[in-house]
């Protein structure tokens, strides 16, 4: 049980002090009487303090003051992240401008470099509580700048693989003719606009024409993998698609019989088909193609029809004695056409 609080007071009538004992309600009124009190004093500061001469608190002052630091914070990481962006955005432009058109990569698209950035409500939990924004910008950019980073990385490891093989590209470009320059030939139809021999209407031819007599030895221009063999009785009736990697890719169309199958590996010089009139033709001739990375361009740019015969010769030559497969280079095509084999006996 708890001890009575005694006071003592004066007793003017027997001028001595006398002990009272002090009751519990008017202990709690005096505890009250304080508590009030002091509430009321520090109601009357704040309002003096902050309605009257409109300042802040010194906490309010504080916690502004670390607000306003980590702002400036957050703005200049913005800044930075920023700058990264424009240093990603020129190596992205170098990359597919240069390096992957080097190598005949095709570009990646924006689309490819900034797939599963954003998506509905992704931010919504910064937002609620972010009423600068800052922070949720922040986080927008990071993740874009990991995303753009990583395909960015995946685009170099790429390229450095190609870069790796870079001694192929010499032998996989198709810088040759795809038939042995001494038989008798006509360029009898050029890769661009032209009228259609058969519909007579404008259309565009896709390659380059050669008119030349059935039978005559058709070879692979480049190093390549064999991607399409097809047998139509219309269009290019029978063709050939070889896929050289670094982006090209040739055709060989309207071919007498085709040589090889889907899938295999072929050599510069391989002999591949022979010249025919199959499909859509109004004559022999072999339709020839040059695909760089899926767009038409013109054969002749890369082919040298000035290359010498000799050379072209050992060429087939050096393939036949390692694959053991003889073309038919060696019968005529013409009257006043000599072979190979002629010209090698007259030498």
């Amino acid at each position: 049980m708890a001890a009575k609080l005694k006071e003592y007071v004066f007793d003017p009538a027997t001028l001595d002090y006398r002990e009272r004992v002090v009751t519990f309600r008017e202990r709690f009124r005096k505890v009250a009487f304080v508590f009030l009190s002091s509430f009321a004093a520090a109601l009357f500061y704040l309002w003096l303090y902050v309605g009257v001469f409109g300042l802040e608190l010194p906490k309010t002052t504080l916690l502004k003051k670390k607000n306003a630091e980590w702002n400036s914070r957050m703005t200049i990481l913005n800044t930075r992240m920023d700058d990264c962006r424009q240093r990603l955005d020129a190596l992205q432009l170098r990359d597919d401008g240069v390096y992957r058109t080097i190598f005949g990569l095709s570009e990646i698209s924006a689309d490819e470099r900034l797939s599963g950035i954003g998506g509905i409500n992704r931010y919504d939990y910064l937002i609620a509580n972010d009423h600068t924004g800052l922070l949720a910008s922040s986080v927008k950019k990071l993740d874009l700048l990991t995303k753009m980073a990583y395909v960015q990385s995946k685009s170099f490891d790429e390229v450095d693989q190609m870069a790796r093989r870079s001694g192929d590209i010499a032998s996989c470009v198709p810088a040759v003719p795809p038939f042995y320059p001494g038989i008798h030939y006509r360029r009898s139809s050029p890769f661009g606009y032209r009228s259609d021999p058969i519909y007579h209407t404008q259309r565009m031819h896709t390659g380059q024409d050669f008119a030349m007599d059935p039978g005559n030895s058709i070879y692979a221009v480049g190093d390549g993998v064999v991607e399409v063999v097809r047998h139509e009785l219309f269009g290019y009736g029978n063709s050939i698609i070889i896929n050289h990697g670094f982006g090209y890719k040739t055709r060989y169309a309207h071919l007498k019989m085709t040589l090889v199958q889907p899938g295999q590996a072929v050599r510069r010089g391989d002999i591949i088909a022979q010249s025919g009139n199959s499909g859509k033709s109004t004559g022999p001739h072999l339709h020839y193609e040059v695909l760089y990375r899926n767009n038409y361009v013109n054969p002749m740019n890369y082919m040298d029809l000035d290359i010498p015969l000799d050379e072209y010769a050992q060429m087939v030559k050096a393939r036949e004695e390692e694959t053991g497969m003889s073309s038919d280079l060696v019968q005529p095509v013409h009257k006043d056409r000599r072979t190979i084999r002629r010209r090698g006996k007259r030498k």
